[in-house]
């Protein structure tokens, strides 16, 4: 049961977010921390970070959280129910994308989406921010990483590696 319940959100999450990864987050803390109490807060944004420095990053940290909560079996569990969705709309999609690409009602419908992402990003990097912020070296870290990657332009696995050397030397 706890096999498909896992597997069951991911499909359910990875088939009907549509922004990116990272509109996932609110969803998959909701299910994950909030209502299957699988886990805590903590353990949830360990799960983000271990996925930002690997490739594949979400479906890295829905395999991570997949064997936290039901060991290997959970983390296959968790990888097919995150990549499986994404397979079968785009194989679907591209076959019919060059005929209603130009359609007005899908225009609109990808009109009236794109601020509800931006939305639910917010939400998250909100929550993000409210748990991850707790001494003033975590600020210094978040503030000086925000300038590097959006003043620079800073190749983003780098200053992941050196955020986290930074919080190794000075932590």
């Amino acid at each position: 049961m706890l096999l498909a319940q896992l597997f069951g959100v991911l499909l359910l999450v990875n088939a009907f977010t549509i922004g990116g990864g990272y509109v996932m987050l609110p969803l998959l803390h909701d299910f994950f921390v909030t209502k299957f109490h699988w886990l805590t807060n903590q353990e949830f944004l360990d799960a983000v970070a271990i996925g930002q420095i690997t490739p594949g990053p979400l479906t890295t940290m829905n395999a991570f959280i997949g064997y936290k909560v039901a060991g290997p079996a959970g983390a296959t569990a968790a990888a097919v129910g995150s990549y499986l969705p994404s397979l079968l709309i785009v194989t679907f999609v591209t076959k019919y994308y060059l005929a209603f690409k130009e359609s007005r009602a899908v225009t609109a419908v990808f009109k009236g989406i794109k601020p509800v992402v931006v939305g639910m990003l917010a939400a998250v990097a909100l929550q993000l921010v409210a748990s991850s912020l707790t001494s003033p070296l975590t600020v210094i870290i978040a503030a000086s990483s925000f300038l590097l990657m959006t003043v620079t332009k800073a190749d983003p696995t780098l200053v992941i590696l050196a955020s986290g050397v930074v919080g190794i030397l000075l932590g």
